[in-house]
């Protein structure tokens, strides 16, 4: 049987957490909740209860094959974004199992500044120029100098859409227009 832990057991998290279990894998999950850690455990998946923003509370996490990061950024939560994305993945790198055959790495296209249409791709110039971009970059950049750099996958992400998330659908559906942060 594989296994697979996800940090980061959210929207993204929760599907891939969902599709592993169908997979015959036995997932793991870290949640700072013991309401969700509930939840987990009636989804079939095993709860570890620990906060990446405070290493104390992170256990030794169990032997498994993959690990998914996927740490959103929880404004409720009380810390800013780079506590999340670099001193928490900081935090959960410390405690992994040295064992694992792939580490996957749920970053942004934020990490690129481009915005006057021209094409972007893996090879384009990462100058982010807002926070979580920036967070996320150095994030990346920690994590490709880590004793997992060679079994490292970075995936950044455009935008996460999809079943009850879809941002600012109220403006979409009344046909108002949205413009970016930037402008």
């Amino acid at each position: 049987m594989t296994s697979g832990l996800i940090i980061g057991c959210g929207y993204l998290g929760g599907r891939v957490a969902a599709h592993w279990r169908e997979t015959i894998r036995e997932v793991f999950a870290l949640t700072r909740s013991t309401e969700t850690a509930t939840q987990f455990s009636q989804h079939g998946w095993n709860p570890i209860i620990g906060d990446i923003t405070k290493p104390e509370s992170i256990v030794p996490f169990p032997e498994v094959d993959t690990v998914l990061l996927s740490v959103g950024f929880d404004r409720r939560a009380g810390y800013d974004i780079q506590t999340a994305f670099v001193g928490g993945i900081k935090n959960t790198i410390a405690k992994l199992p040295s064992t694992i055959s792939r580490l996957i790495y749920i970053s942004s296209t934020g990490v690129y500044s481009q915005s006057n249409g021209e094409w972007v791709d893996e090879e384009s110039i990462c100058e982010p120029q807002r926070p979580g971009g920036v967070a996320c970059l150095e994030a990346e950049r920690f994590l490709q100098q880590s004793e997992f750099s060679d079994r490292l996958v970075i995936l950044r992400l455009a935008g996460i859409y999809g079943p009850e998330r879809i941002p600012r659908i109220a403006s979409i559906q009344k046909g108002e227009p949205i413009t970016s942060p930037r402008h």
